[in-house]
């Protein structure tokens, strides 16, 4: 007596599922990863009426209450310091390109001017064009 085997077709793989798993994992990394790189450091932004969105620019230094000084959120010693970095940063870029010389400075609200005035003119000196970052000044909050 022989058997008869029952021939189906092909076996599938349900894969409409799978552009669930790949967007739900798009979101696992995101969550998980580090976008801000002075995440450590905290300052009180100042406040302005006209403020412009700025792109992201590399470099970075910031300025936290106590006067410390941050390069790409590592602590640096002082504003000489702070030139000399920021001069071997800048050095191969072209000094007409006011993109790649733009360097973000985040200062706290409460230092004084004679605190973060030297840092401005280490970053001036190095050759970077300083890019304040502050938040937006609500007509109400006047």
């Amino acid at each position: 007596m022989k058997l008869r085997r029952n021939r189906k077709g092909p076996i599938t793989m349900p894969i409409v599922s799978m552009g669930d798993i790949a967007f739900l994992m798009i979101i696992f990394f995101m969550v998980c990863s580090n976008f801000v790189k002075e995440s450590q450091i905290e300052y009180k932004s100042p406040t302005s009426l006209n403020l412009a969105s700025v792109e992201s620019s590399s470099p970075s230094v910031a300025m936290d209450k106590e006067g410390k000084i941050y390069l790409e959120g590592k602590p640096v010693a002082s504003a000489d310091a702070l030139k000399a970095d920021l001069e071997k940063r800048l050095k191969e870029k072209d000094p007409k390109d006011v993109k790649g010389r733009s360097v973000l400075f985040k200062c706290d609200l409460r230092l004084a001017r004679d605190d973060f005035q030297p840092v401005m003119e280490a970053i001036v000196g190095a050759g970077g064009i300083v890019v304040a970052v502050g938040d937006l000044l609500k007509p109400s909050d006047n």
